[in-house]
């Protein structure tokens, strides 16, 4: 199971306040904060921010270390969001070097040349790095074909 899981109770304790919302018998208490969830399916977990910013939400069960990575997704994409691109960038970078096979990490190596793009003012070298190697070594993936427009950047900018 993942939500018992010692490294899916470690990643939510470290950064997250989790709730659990039952749907089909919502407490009137939670009537309002689960308004906005369209929930179609079980689970769909939503990641938002401290002022209720979506960070991210996805629908569906994943293994711990599936689960793990997506939080680790989540809290650079909260610094991104909240304008710290730097820490974004390093959160993704991590991410997308980090061992074992999850489809986020070419997702992570996406946000990573953006971040890298806004840290640096506009750094079309970090851009470039970052989604050249997606588009090489993920080619035709989502954010493999996402990243191969980087090839159509012009070579001064």
């Amino acid at each position: 199971m993942t939500y018992p899981h010692p490294d899916t109770q470690s990643a939510i304790a470290a950064d997250f306040v989790p709730y659990k919302i039952n749907m089909l018998e919502r407490h009137p208490d939670f009537r309002d904060a689960s308004a906005g969830a369209r929930v179609s399916w079980g689970p769909t977990l939503i990641v938002a921010d401290g002022r209720g910013l979506l960070i991210r939400r996805w629908v569906g069960w994943l293994p711990p270390d599936g689960f793990v990575a997506e939080l680790a997704f989540c809290r650079a994409a909260a610094d991104y969001s909240h304008g710290k691109f730097e820490e974004a960038r390093s959160g993704f970078a991590t991410l997308a070097e980090g061992s074992g096979d999850h489809p986020i990490q070419a997702e992570a190596l996406y946000w990573q040349g953006i971040a890298g793009f806004m840290a640096g003012k506009q750094d079309w070298a970090a851009l470039r790095e970052s989604w050249g190697r997606l588009a090489r070594e993920q080619p035709g993936t989502r954010f493999g074909t996402y990243a191969s427009v980087i090839h159509d950047a012009p070579e001064d900018s």
